[in-house]
């Protein structure tokens, strides 16, 4: 197996439109009014980019999120739909929410009656039991097979959480979250990934992730937009929500050219484009990978099309390219800063690094000296043991 696989979308690009500036600017709003709210840094490697022949390499570094408990970026989509999915139980309008207005006695009482389920890898269900514990609700997670108690024990920290890790695959145990939150009358799924009938939370989650999106165009000097946007997907949630938030925010000539990446083992954005009848595809069995929080079978029906739309190129990697990533980012050269990146928070960078080193992929992928290149760090090191050993290996 190739370290590292490239195709270019077989798909028209290039004509979606992108109008959701009121919704980021929304969202925008909300956190702003979250006391315990901080932008995560934007992290510049000029030592890397400069040995690597581009312009500038730019990290949004995650990891940093809300909690050094929670060291990810999915807290952003869960904090922000439980809190719409309670304003709306209670009647509060969500054009103009604030966090204050969830903490009164009477919404947290409601609150308190309501019961969120979900099926993770890890960071999603964290980010659900934490946004939990900070709304006065409650939090149930189901893990699929191959999930370790160390992933499973971080979630349960928070409110004592209930946390159980199935013998099921990824898109099993999220059909099973499904069913157990619908045998609840106070239930509600919470679940990071669309399908036929269930969209509007996902929707939600999605927006949330645009905080993102804010933060680094606040934080890019003027004019000084990326070229390529390199992204990691597992249903394409975060992947959709950070090209709709950006597309709707930039100039159309301003727009980066968009490279999806997935692992190898498990890419049903690369596959469907493969397969390249427009339609998505789900990769079968119970796939693994190091890369956790990646390892989605089954495209999320709000995010296929929005991808499929914009992204330019489709890319897969190994795990010992991602280990390679984590390696490098821990230990950086000259005056960069160090990154603490996890498995699946390190694939974009991982991904660009070894094409990189590759003069016909870089061609192909159009890195030169002008480049500035964009990646989100979604994770720090969420399994602590797991990073210990392959970042000292």
């Amino acid at each position: 197996m190739a370290e590292i696989q490239l195709i270019n979308s077989p798909f028209r690009t290039g004509n979606r439109q992108f109008n959701n500036a009121k919704l980021v600017n929304q969202v925008a709003e909300f956190y702003r009014s979250v006391p315990f709210y901080q932008p995560t840094p934007l992290i510049n490697l000029e030592t890397y980019a400069r040995e690597n022949q581009i312009a500038s390499m730019d990290i949004k570094d995650e990891s940093q999120r809300f909690s050094e408990k929670l060291k990810a970026f999915k807290a952003t989509g869960g904090l922000y739909a439980m809190a719409v999915c309670i304003a709306k139980r209670v009647g509060l309008s969500v054009d103009q929410l604030t966090y204050n207005q969830l903490q009164t006695p009477a919404v947290r009482k409601i609150a308190d009656q309501i019961t969120f389920y979900t099926a993770t890898d890890g960071n999603h269900g964290r980010g659900v039991a934490w946004a939990a514990e900070q709304l006065g609700t409650h939090a149930v997670v189901k893990m699929p097979v191959g999930s370790t108690k160390t992933r499973a024990d971080h979630i349960a920290a928070f409110n004592n959480t209930e946390v159980e890790i199935t013998n099921k695959n990824y898109d099993d145990t999220v059909k099973l979250a499904n069913e157990i939150a619908n045998q609840d009358p106070h239930g509600i799924l919470i679940q990071d990934m669309a399908w036929e009938g269930y969209t509007e939370i996902p929707q939600a989650i999605s927006a949330g992730y645009s905080i993102i999106v804010t933060e680094i165009l606040e934080q890019l000097a003027s004019n000084d937009y990326p070229t390529h946007l390199f992204l990691q997907a597992g249903v394409g949630q975060l992947s959709a929500g950070i090209i709709d938030a950006l597309f709707s925010l930039l100039p159309a000539d301003k727009r980066p050219l968009v490279t999806i990446v997935e692992p190898a083992t498990v890419a049903c954005y690369y596959l469907s484009a493969q397969k390249a009848d427009g339609d998505e595809h789900t990769v079968p069995g119970s796939p693994q990978t190091i890369m956790a929080g990646l390892n989605c079978q089954t495209p999320s029906l709000i995010s296929f099309p929005i991808i499929r739309d914009t992204a330019r190129f489709y890319g897969t990697l190994t795990d010992e390219v991602a280990r390679q990533g984590m390696r490098i980012l821990a230990r950086p050269q000259g005056s960069d800063s160090k990154i603490i990146s996890g498995e699946s928070g390190v694939a974009a960078f991982a991904f660009v690094n070894a094409a990189l080193q590759n003069e016909q992929l870089r061609q192909q992928l159009k890195l030169d000296s002008t480049s500035r290149v964009l990646v989100i760090n979604t994770e720090g090191d969420t399994d602590e043991e797991v990073y210990q050993k392959i970042v000292n290996n």
